[in-house]
């Protein structure tokens, strides 16, 4: 739907600078309907093109005087409306409104004076290429059909959902459908795992082509229940990203603002009824493709609307509802003007009036709305300029992602400090300005000064040495000498294991070396001269192999490498259980000297000096941080996180992904530093200890920081 372009939210100051002769003829072609009561409740029109299908909606005194248009002369308009209303219309609104309608192009060519001026209109509004170009492939449409006779001869079939019955069949609908969906909350939450899948992608397909299909329906029914043509239905792309659409620009001649936000909420009400009955539906289907179907249909149904529809920053159906319930047409135009009006004021106090009167209420509404909708836009063109870097080989994609960040960020800030430094001989000392100075001042020096003399990484605590013990191989426990809480020795026994099949191994592999070990001394028969060489390879590997299984029989008696204290011990762990391999045993911890792990990334690497002191800061807050001293720095990054307490995958703050070996990789780089604890205290002596290290480091400014980071970027996307 199209915006009602508003003549209060208009302003052309040009056009009353100066008088004009006669005004314009009207076109005979145009329709006049009345409009929706204005903010005080006077009347309103909406005049209709019916050539471009455009709607400008006119007030009061705009309808006065289009009613005398015939007269041609402004003075006797002007006049004739002071005379018959209560209105003070003037020569200057009179030349304002023929400026507005010679604009847009709602005059009659009777003359060449008529045809040149709307050839200079036309030249003002011509396009450029590029400008034309940037447009067309962030956003166009395609009309594909005519659709009204059509939905005309359907719309019997549609009235029954237009009535009350029906919207309480819905709510029951509704309530019984999430009720049943609770009751087996666990089922319909596990099908959630198909969206990742080939086939959980073609239902997702199907569900949002059929639910954006009945929401385009929603609003066509929805504009021939109350009598309005539906010129066409087609595709809009957004960025390459087709979206349907029904053009409902003709809902601007309803006089209810009402039935017009019937018309906007019709899609989401349609695809939340489809929602409604497929989550009913769900519930007595079996497993299968139907219930695969529907499940897909309800879920794409409620998160597309709420998602994308009711999104009132861009110009969807949400946007059309705010603009309904706040009774304002061309919201973000109006909007936008009353955003630039206060930052000005803010910035530099002009004392201009406001653009338009508004309550303050309302005035603070929109302003919000305003700023609101910069900062979406802000995100969105940064997202969409990414979106066309990556989407595109990267020399095109640099231009366009360059063309984004030009054209629809730098160009409307550039539009806003021209209009300052057009206007630098209104500016004056005031509050307004020495506050404005002042915050630049601080936002420079903020910029520019380097403050910031740490860096904060995460970290974790533990003992500096540390070792689990795990069963070598399958065995049995024979003996445990060892509880929680035991102070060991180094070289202490701490389990005895035993392996029947070890045992078996080294009886064979010695019974091999005593057999060939006789063969060779019995090498004096010819016979076994010829097969002396092979007697001898074979000897090498038996002895070879019986080395190995001795050693795994001294891995078998489980030995302190340091002295500690024996932190954990696995349940149930009783002489004569059988174990399994690398199944876990104890945990052995050195509490008389603490290590703290940090990891950095690569950006704050060359600010980190050896010796440099910093805080280690427990994750939990009954504990007080604790004083480190660097004392290692990696030079290379790290391959594998040993610390799986930091990892994205335990709650950590690193980002990981897994390996095929089970390691987990950061994906980014990062460095590991060594800090040695400075007067460990009793409380901080656990197996290990997860939180963030604060390290005093070389100052930097945000400025070099931001350099920095922006110019390795450029050089890591450089290559072509």
């Amino acid at each position: 739907m199209a915006d009602c372009i508003a003549l209060d939210g208009l302003h052309d100051t040009a056009a009353g600078d100066c008088a004009v002769a006669m005004v314009s003829a009207l076109r005979q072609d145009l329709d006049l309907y009345p409009g929706a009561p204005g903010k005080t409740y006077e009347p309103t029109w909406v005049l209709h093109d019916p050539v471009r299908n455009k709607f400008f909606n006119l007030g009061w005194l705009e309808f006065e005087l289009l009613e005398r248009w015939a007269r041609r002369d402004p003075a006797s308009i002007a006049e004739c409306v002071r005379r018959e209303t209560t209105l003070d219309a003037t020569v200057e609104d009179v030349a304002t409104l023929d400026a507005f309608l010679v604009r847009n192009q709602l005059i009659r060519i009777d003359d060449c004076g008529a045809t040149w001026t709307l050839y200079r209109s036309a030249l003002t509004k011509k396009t450029k290429l590029l400008s034309l170009l940037l447009h067309r492939y962030l956003f166009f449409f395609v009309p594909l059909v005519h659709p009204d006779r059509f939905l005309q001869t359907t719309l019997h079939v549609a009235r029954p959902f237009f009535s009350s019955t029906f919207r309480k069949l819905l709510a029951l609908v509704m309530l019984l459908g999430l009720y049943l969906v609770m009751r087996d909350w666990t089922a319909f939450a596990h099908t959630f795992e198909r969206f990742f899948s080939f086939e959980g992608l073609l239902y997702f397909a199907f569900a949002l082509i059929v639910s954006k299909c009945l929401h385009e329906l929603g609003h066509a029914y929805t504009c021939k229940y109350y009598g309005l043509h539906v010129p066409t239905m087609g595709v809009a792309f957004l960025v390459m990203w087709p979206f349907l659409y029904t053009d409902t620009t003709e809902s601007w001649k309803l006089a209810s603002r009402r039935q017009r936000m019937a018309i906007g909420i019709a899609g989401m009400f349609t695809e939340l009824s489809l929602a409604a009955f497929a989550t009913l539906l769900w519930s007595f289907l079996s497993d299968g493709a139907a219930r695969n179907a529907v499940f897909f249909l309800a879920t794409a149904s409620w998160v597309m609307t709420l998602a994308i529809n009711i999104n009132p920053f861009m110009r969807w159906d949400g946007y059309y509802l705010l603009s309904d319930l706040l009774g304002v047409q061309n919201l973000q135009p109006r909007a936008f003007a009353l955003g630039r009006w206060r930052l000005r004021e803010w910035l530099f106090g002009f004392k201009d009036p406001p653009p338009e009167a508004h309550g303050r209420r309302m005035r603070r509404i929109l302003i919000t709305y305003a700023y609101s909708t910069w900062i979406y836009r802000l995100v969105l063109f940064l997202g969409i300029a990414l979106l066309v870097y990556h989407f595109f080989f990267k020399a095109l994609g640099v231009i366009l992602m360059a063309a984004e960040l030009v054209w629809f960020i730098g160009r409307p800030i550039y539009a806003e400090l021209k209009e300052w430094r057009r206007r630098k001989t209104a500016l004056k000392w005031n509050r307004n300005t020495i506050v404005s100075s002042l915050l630049v001042a601080l936002a420079v020096l903020l910029l520019i000064v380097p403050w910031e003399h740490h860096i904060t990484v995460p970290g974790v605590l533990k003992p500096s040495e540390h070792k689990t013990f795990y069963a070598p191989l399958p065995a049995r426990l024979e003996d445990a000498h060892i509880v929680p809480g035991q102070i060991v020795s180094k070289g202490e026994l701490l389990l005895t294991l035993r392996s029947l099949e070890l045992d078996f191994r080294i009886q064979e592999a010695n019974n091999q070396i005593r057999l060939f070990r006789t063969s060779l001394a019995r090498q004096g028969a010819t016979h076994l001269l010829e097969r002396r060489d092979v007697v001898q390879q074979e000897l090498r590997k038996a002895l070879a192999a019986y080395r190995g299984y001795l050693e795994q029989l001294s891995q078998l008696q489980v030995k302190a490498p340091f002295s500690g204290e024996i932190v954990t011990v696995t349940e149930d762990l009783t002489p004569g259980r059988w174990l399994p391999d690398s199944f876990a045993l104890a945990t052995l911890v050195n509490k008389d000297t603490l290590v703290v792990q940090a990891y950095v990334t690569e950006d704050h690497l060359d600010r980190i000096r050896q010796d440099a002191p910093a805080r280690f800061h427990p994750e939990n807050p009954r504990l007080q941080p604790v004083n480190v001293r660097v004392t290692e720095i990696d030079r290379a990054s790290t391959k594998s996180l040993p610390e799986p307490v930091l990892a994205s995958h335990y709650g950590g703050p690193l980002t990981t992904r897994d390996t095929a070996s089970g390691a987990l990789v950061p994906t980014q780089a990062v460095y590991r530093i060594r800090l040695a604890v400075i007067n460990p205290r009793e409380d901080l002596k656990m197996t290990m200890l997860r939180g963030a290290v604060r390290i005093k480091a070389e100052s930097e400014s945000w400025l070099r920081r931001i350099w920095r980071t922006v110019g390795a970027v450029l050089i890591r996307e450089s290559g072509f």
